[in-house]
């Protein structure tokens, strides 16, 4: 019987050699990766910004510094700052923190200031109105 020739067989010894060693190696480890994870308050911050400007799961915030803003029916809206002139749908819960600022709504079943200043004009039944401020007289609220 003819032998193999000798080239077959130490190409063959070698790749039996090279995939031994491959096995026994190992890689070395990933390197973990921490991802920063947010405090409360940052949490608290990131979930009112997706709210901004747009009702999302029953709630919306505006914000005075945007410019005059429209806003369809959200059951609970929160406007911060001062000086805007807002327009509204139908609110359940409505919360002004700023001073001067001009809202027109629909039909509010509840608005509460602290600030001072601030007009709401609106459709429907009075609102209960819970005042925050030393000076509750400021702050009007009227049905047209």
């Amino acid at each position: 019987m003819p032998r193999p020739p000798l080239r077959a067989s130490v190409l063959t010894a070698a790749a039996l050699v090279t995939f031994a060693l491959a096995a026994c190696t190992t890689a070395p480890a990933p390197t973990p990766t921490s991802t920063p994870s947010l405090s409360p308050a940052d949490q608290a911050a990131a979930a009112a910004e997706t709210h901004l400007g747009e009702c999302v799961d029953g709630f919306a915030q505006l914000s005075a510094a945007d410019g005059p803003s429209t806003l369809d029916d959200c059951p609970s809206v929160s406007i911060l700052g001062s000086g805007a002139d807002i327009t509204l749908g139908t609110v359940e819960t409505l919360t002004i923190e700023g001073d001067d600022n001009t809202v027109t709504a629909g039909d509010v079943e509840s608005v509460l200031w602290s600030g001072t200043g601030n007009t709401l004009s609106h459709t429907g039944a009075d609102p209960d109105v819970t005042d925050l401020t030393d000076t509750p007289e400021t702050n009007t609220v009227h049905t047209r």
